[in-house]
């Protein structure tokens, strides 16, 4: 990597936000700074104190079969009860700015929490104690077109809708972008604020406690020592990806032009075929009208 190169890629660094990929990862593989923030983060989006959690980044977990798809999931989150009769909660926490995988995002958190239960009860254990799913992704696009700050799916019984269908899971899809309902509290506001700076994370949008603590973990994990030679390492890697992936590209469009003109070639030869084996048959047919 040239001089030229590694200012970009330091200029990239400083530059980048909580929900790019990167620093999203090294704030979570930090183990004290990546538990204050999950502990910011749902404490926010749960509208309630989350304390007692323990978390996992960069968790895999693997398909049910050799051939089955595996899933990274970038945080995942146990709560245990304060309470004595309260069920333990597990949360997937997802950051996601590509916006072309909007349309699978439904039956993308459908695969990603059918994988994660298959982890969750043991031989034996009845289903009850299942624990609670609740997957978060925090998306820089907007999932259904709505324009809303947070949008919660779960399972509901359509045919009768007043019936409770308390299956555990529940799907909390966050806009950073979306706007607040007009009847928004302190809560929504808070929430509001915690998105952006995540979409944004610079001083400016530091607006209250929470994104000001964010911003110092922010800050602390982009000064770490050799964090700046780590993220040149990766930047080269998705360079050389996206260098990879172009060839690759490239190699598949000149085959696939080849084979049109291998096409073209043979359906102009079939043609002058057909031409001599029309002019072939019309001799012929001259010929045994001569005969007679």
């Amino acid at each position: 990597m040239n001089v030229t190169e590694q200012g970009k890629a330091m200029k990239a660094l400083e530059d980048m936000n909580l929900i790019d990929d990167f620093l999203f990862g090294e704030v979570m593989a930090d183990e004290e700074c990546g538990l204050e923030a999950c502990r910011i983060i749902l404490s926010c989006v749960l509208k309630r104190e989350v304390r007692n959690i323990t978390f996992t980044a960069q968790k895999s977990v693997p398909g049910v079969s050799e051939t089955s798809h595996g899933i990274r999931m970038d945080v995942y989150v146990t709560e245990e009860p304060d309470q004595t009769g309260e069920s333990i909660r597990v949360y997937d926490v997802e950051p996601d700015k590509l916006s072309d995988r909007r349309e699978s995002l439904p039956r993308r958190s459908r695969y990603y929490g059918g994988l994660i239960d298959t982890q969750l009860l043991n031989t034996g254990i009845d289903y009850e104690k299942l624990p609670d799913l609740v997957s978060i992704f925090i998306l820089s696009y907007d999932p259904f077109g709505e324009n809303a700050l947070y949008y919660e799916a779960g399972t509901v019984v359509k045919t009768h809708p007043n019936v409770e269908y308390d299956d555990g899971v529940k799907r909390i899809f966050l806009y950073v972008k979306g706007k607040l309902p007009e009847d928004a509290g302190d809560d929504e506001r808070r929430l509001q604020n915690l998105l952006r700076y995540i979409n944004d994370s610079k001083d400016e949008n530091v607006t209250d406690d929470n994104t000001d603590k964010l911003n110092n973990i922010v800050r602390h994990t982009k000064n770490k020592p050799g964090m700046g030679i780590k993220y040149m390492k990766s930047w080269e890697r998705d360079r050389e990806l996206i260098r990879e992936e172009r060839r690759r590209t490239e190699e598949e469009k000149q085959r696939a032009e080849k084979a049109v003109q291998r096409a073209e070639e043979a359906e102009h030869r079939a043609e002058e075929l057909q031409s001599e084996l029309d002019a072939a048959k019309a001799e012929l047919a001259r010929l045994k009208n001569n005969r007679v």
